[in-house]
């Protein structure tokens, strides 16, 4: 079963509102001139589970996953003219209940930056968490990289074995990362809202 959550608010109207979105629209418009055109493209990327498993051994949860990532054009030409990308894999274990709320009880969140060198004409993968990295000649081979989870600990010691529990996996781009120029077209842009949806599986005991 899949589920996926979403946040929405409203910003309040206030004095001198339209102004500040004017001059937020010709600041956008500024930066997306020392872009190329490709940048703001509005193409969508693609960041979804491609596969997954959970074992057990000696009394503690493991994890492997792999997420399929495609880039927008836009992202595609920003990461060739040197901005690094950082993608966000969150996993976490949930106690579920019948009659009442889930519980979050262990969440882990990965991060990985993809960035490009041009000396060397590599794409660079470097685990934010462990600091290690790889390098690629290939973008889809980088990607791949960035998006897998490998030989994840979840639990260092048995989970109660009277209660029922769920895996739940979700991959994003981290907007917050970007440099400030690109961050801000990113705002605007559906090509660079890069969100999976929450996928669910029991964690069989």
């Amino acid at each position: 079963m899949y589920d996926q959550d979403w946040l929405t608010g409203q910003v309040p109207a206030f004095p001198g509102a339209r102004v500040l979105y004017c001059l937020a629209g010709v600041l956008l418009l500024a930066l997306a001139c020392c872009f190329p055109a490709q940048v703001a493209a509005s193409d969508p990327g693609i960041l979804q589970l491609e596969d997954a498993d959970t074992w057990r051994i000696e009394g503690s949860d493991y994890l492997s996953a792999q997420f399929d990532i495609a880039l927008s054009s836009g992202a595609e030409e920003a990461v060739r003219n040197g901005v690094p990308l950082v993608f966000e894999l969150q996993v976490q274990v949930v106690k579920t209940h019948t009659w009442f709320w889930d519980t979050v009880d262990i969440e882990i969140i990965q991060y990985r930056q993809l960035q490009y060198h041009a000396l060397s004409e590599s794409y660079q993968v470097k685990d934010l968490s462990t600091d290690t990295q790889g390098n690629y000649r290939r973008l889809e081979d980088a990607l791949r990289a960035a998006g897998k989870i490998q030989n994840l600990l979840l639990t260092k010691q048995a989970l109660d074995p009277k209660l029922n529990y769920e895996i739940r996996l979700r991959g994003s781009l981290d907007i917050e990362s970007l440099p400030t120029p690109v961050r801000l077209i990113a705002y605007v842009s559906s090509a660079w809202d890069m969100v999976s949806k929450w996928y669910s599986w029991p964690l069989v005991r």
